[in-house]
This record gives C-alpha cells, structure tokens and sequence, in this order.
C-alpha cells in the first residue's frame, strides 16, 4: 500500500534545523525543499497495491536515489548514509535516529521504476525544477544533441570462452527445469571441461599451431551441438510458450547465435570448423550482458557498451532528453525522437538542433525534421571523400543532373550518364581517351588504363548548398553554441556514466536519466544560489539608497530651520544619525 510523508514534520528534525549547517545553497537542501513538491507521493500510486503496510514514502526513494547518483554510492552505503550522514537526513527528512529502510527496499523501487519507466517523472521534475528557477526562458527552443561511450558491465571474452561460457548456462538451465544432480548429468556427457575457471586452461595444446587450434574448435563445437541436443530433448512434452521452459529456450537460442556468429563450420577448404574470419555486424560481446555491443568512438578507439545519447537547452545547459542506443549503432539512431521528446519536456517546439557531423547526414536531417515538425539542422555535412591515393573529390567536378553532364578539373566533360539499377543515384562517366592523356591523371585515379567515374547520391545538390552554408559565419557562430552539450556530456561523465552500473540497457538508461536529473538539480540550485544572492544584493542596494535619501531630507530641514538643536535635535523632533548607522525619526 502506497505510504505517505507528512507535510508537517517535527521543529527540530533535520531538515529544519540543521539547514545552516548542512547549508541553505547546498544541494542536500535544495533536495530537502523540492521533496515534497517535485516528487509527490501519489504520483507513484501505480507502483504500489491497495493493500497492505504502508511503504516507504515514494518521494523519500526518489531523493534517495538521486543522492546515490549523485554520491556514486551502492546500495548498501546508501542506506548506511540515510542512517548517519546529516546531509542525507536533511535531504529526506528523517529523525537523527531514524533510517530510511532496507536495501531491498530500495532495489525493489528501482526495478518498479526502471519496468514501468517511472523514473521519466523523476527527471521531468528536475526539468521543472529548472524552469521555476528561471532557467528556461527562450521563447524558441534550440537544442544541442550529441553521445558519449557507455563502458559495459558484462564480461567480454573470446570466442573460445564465450561459447563455453553459454555451454555451461545452456547445461545449468536443462538441469533445473529436469530436476537432475548437476555434477553427475556434466560427467556422463563429458562436459566437464566447460565448469572449469577457463575453457582454454583445460586444454593442453600449442595454440601457436594452426592445426591445434583449429581442433580446439572442432571439440568446441562438438561440445556445443550435443548440448543444443540435450536441450531439445529436454523441451520436449512442453508447450511452447510454457513460462517454465522459457530459461532453457533463451539460452539455447543464444548459444545457436554464438556458433552462427563466430563459427564458420563449413569452411571453403572443406577442413572442420574454424573461427569466422571478421566481425559479425551485430556480435554479441558478452554472455552476462547480450545487449552489449562492439562500438568505435574513432578509427583507432574501440569499446564495447553502448551509447549515451542527450539533448540539452543551449541556452541554460539544462538536459531535456536522454537514451540509450548500441555502441554499434550510428550516432544520429533515434536523433528524431530525442529531439521531439526535447520540445515535450518543457512543452515548446523545437526551432533549432545542433549537433556534430554524424547529424549532418541527409537521412539525419529528414528523420529530426519530420519528428520536430521542421527544425533548423546546424550540422557539418559529411566531407566527401576521394579515392584511395587521390586528390580530387565529387567536390572538384561541376556536376549538371538535369542536363546529365559533369565537368571535371581539367576542362573535360563526361561521355556517359546513367542510373545504377535499384539505387537512386546518379552515374556519370569519362572518356577514356581524355583521362589517358590528362596531365591530372594522378590527382584524379589511381587506375592504369580506366575512365573516372563520378557518382553522387540523390540529393547532392542540397547537400552542396549544405556546404556552401557551414562556411558563412552565421552558421559558425551558431555551430559555437553547440559546446554546451559538451560541457552536459563531461558532467555526466562525472556522475558516473562512463561505466554502467547494471546488466541491459533497460537499466543503463535508468543510470542515464538520472545522472541527467542530478545534473538538472545542481543547475537549479546553483540558480537559487544566485538568485538569492542577488536578492540580497539589491536589498542592500535599496538600503543604502534609502538611506541616503533621508540624509538628504534630514539637511534640507536643518538648511529650513537654521536653529541649532539640542543634544542633537532638530526641528521637527528628529534626530540626527551616526555616521554610517541607519537613520530613524526620533522618540
């Protein structure tokens, strides 16, 4: 049953007393003050049953969990700090002696939000948070989008431990859905070598040696088939959606991927199996994690993860969107749907989005303007590239699609246009005779005796007048602002989002959002700060004029009434200050 706090709690509890000390500008009391206006208990009703004890109040979790990301606790030292760390106390308004509940409570919160994606509600109230303390003031929305490296959780291992690591889960779920003694099912199928510390260390082979390798996974392989077979025996007498059987078919599954992706079992030498020259397209990296991918943040820095996409106001910094894609996926994946959830979040149309070259692309641009309903794209078109050994790019010829010619430097133009079947590109090609005799041969082809060809992409010529348009300096000036998705970036690096903290992406895009929330939470209490501040300013300021202005009353009487006062008095029946002490009519 959903529990409540009370709005009115004890004189001398924490979060009242102990505001000064912890600090009015921290932001443990900034948490202390939006407790129980950004998060309110009733929001998260559909988390909880209509019977039973009360819980813990849902609006004391939220804040608790913000403070773990913020700290970059675990779970237990969590709960240890509610208990006695004062700057937590204030932030979730707990007596001195008093802890706010057990770690499993705590767990089982996140796994409620992270499955009914509750925790929006918590990063859209640090978005608030943000406007109510004027952060968010533009009357067009502009929008900065960019990802970061997500280094996974789960173990990446080679090919030869990672099949055997999912032979050995394939054997651990056959035997719990037949109720079998372990140990004595692994032994009378000679699989002992899989529930070793490593398959490779059980093995007494020169890996050096090709041939001995190459053996290693024929056995491997062997090993893995007669376990897809037990696993298929297992299965069978139940039905195929049975919920029971539903751990023995995911990992069978798996396991068949792992063979089809790093296998190649009938190789062109017509030898036994061998490792599969490459990398699959979407390889599964990890048997703990399957979600997790090889990502290449550069040509020459890889990671396996996945990726932090954000969306940030511009103006402010504030984060108003996150995800999670792939580390394979390209950078612009789902750059649409970020954005319009951008606008959503504080409820404005998005005008503008910047964003680096990988959402420079045509099919970029398209999926962010049809999502925002037209947004201005500010990002560097994709340079176009030349051939291997060669200067000179589509860039250098004069292309006319209309008239189907094409210009190159030399003066020369094309003999040949045509379209490629099944594309909708644009073909055109030189005479053979002029490209032979050119003295710019070498700057143009690397062939020995071939024509250039030329071939462009539909579209081109907007993305020429792309080009022509990230070179005037309102785009550049423009383009600058795009570095506060940077600075939101490193800040969330900070926080923790470097490294996942948890298995699947489900849960790293809980890690994401509420690294964001924290990030969220400290510019707005950083904008308190000021504002207070500057508050205080002013009335000082007003004093002081005030201040002022009665000196100058008080001289204009004393000029009027030449009569000298006694002790200090003038006429009128006022008196005359200190010098540097306020002014106040006399008693």
């Amino acid at each position: 049953m959903l529990g409540h706090q009370s709005p009115q709690g004890e004189l001398f509890r924490p979060d009242h007393f102990f505001q000064d000390h912890v600090g009015r500008d921290s932001f443990y009391n900034a948490l202390s003050q939006a407790r129980g206006v950004c998060f309110k208990d009733e929001d998260f009703a559909g988390l909880y049953g209509k019977r039973g004890r009360p819980s813990v109040p849902p609006s004391q979790l939220c804040v608790a969990l913000l403070l773990q990301a913020r700290d970059g606790v675990s779970d237990d030292e969590a709960i240890q700090r509610s208990a006695y760390d004062l700057r937590w106390k204030v932030a979730l308004g707990l007596e001195l002696d008093e802890k706010l509940c057990a770690k499993s409570t705590l767990q089982l919160f996140r796994a409620k939000l992270i499955l009914h994606e509750s925790y929006q509600q918590i990063f859209q109230a640090s978005v608030d948070q943000c406007r109510k303390q004027g952060l968010l003031k533009r009357k067009k929305l502009e929008v900065a989008i960019d990802t970061t490296p997500i280094l996974g959780r789960g173990a990446v291992k080679d090919t030869f431990n990672l099949v055997s690591d999912q032979i050995r889960g394939l054997v651990k779920e056959v035997v719990a859905l037949k109720e079998l003694d372990l140990e004595g099912f692994v032994a009378s199928n000679g699989l002992g070598r899989h529930f070793a510390s490593s398959f490779k260390s059980q093995l007494d082979i020169d890996w050096s040696d090709a041939g001995q390798k190459r053996a290693a996974v024929e056995q491997l392989v062997a090993d893995a088939r007669v376990v897809l077979q037990l696993a298929k025996d297992a299965l069978r007498g139940y039905k195929a959606d049975a919920e029971k059987t539903q751990g023995v078919r995911d990992a069978r599954a798996l396991l068949a991927d792992l063979l089809l992706q790093d296998i190649d079992e009938k190789p062109e030498d017509g030898g036994g199996p061998m490792i599969r020259k490459g990398t699959s397209k979407d390889r599964v990296v990890s048997t703990t994690d399957t979600e997790m991918r090889h990502g290449r943040k550069s040509s020459s820095k890889r990671f396996d993860g996945y990726k932090a996409s954000i969306a940030v106001d511009t103006d402010a910094g504030v984060v108003l969107s996150t995800d999670v894609i792939a580390a394979n996926a390209h950078d612009s994946e789902k750059a649409g749907d970020l954005a319009k959830r951008a606008g959503e979040a504080v409820n404005q149309k998005v005008e503008r989005v910047l964003g680096d070259t990988a959402y420079g692309t045509s099919r970029a641009r398209k999926d962010i303007a049809e999502a925002t309903d037209g947004a201005d794209v500010v990002a560097k078109v994709p340079p176009a590239t030349s051939r291997k050994g060669a200067e000179f790019t589509v860039e250098d010829f004069k292309i006319d699609i209309v008239g189907g010619k094409a210009k190159c430097p030399a003066g020369k133009y094309s003999r040949f246009y045509g379209r490629p079947k099944g594309t909708s590109d644009h073909r055109f090609t030189f005479s053979r005779e002029d490209c032979t005799a050119c003295p710019l041969r070498s700057k143009c082809t690397t062939s020995k005796v071939g024509a250039r060809k030329i071939t462009i992409c539909e579209g081109y010529d907007d993305l020429r007048r792309l080009r022509l348009r990230q070179r005037t300096k309102s785009f550049k000036k423009a383009y600058r602002r795009r570095v506060k998705v940077e600075h939101r970036l490193a800040r969330l690096v900070q926080l923790g989002v470097r490294q996942a903290k948890y298995f699947g992406r489900a849960k790293v895009r809980f890690q994401v959002c509420m690294a964001a929330a924290v990030a969220n939470m400290i510019l707005a209490c950083s904008a308190a700060a000021m504002g207070a501040k500057s508050g205080c300013r002013s009335l000082a300021d007003a004093m002081h004029a005030l201040q002022n202005l009665w000196r100058e009353v008080l001289a204009e009487i004393e000029a009027q009434n030449p009569i000298t006062p006694k002790n200090g008095e003038l006429a009128g029946g006022f008196v005359l200050a200190a010098e540097n002490t306020p002014c106040r009519p006399g008693l």
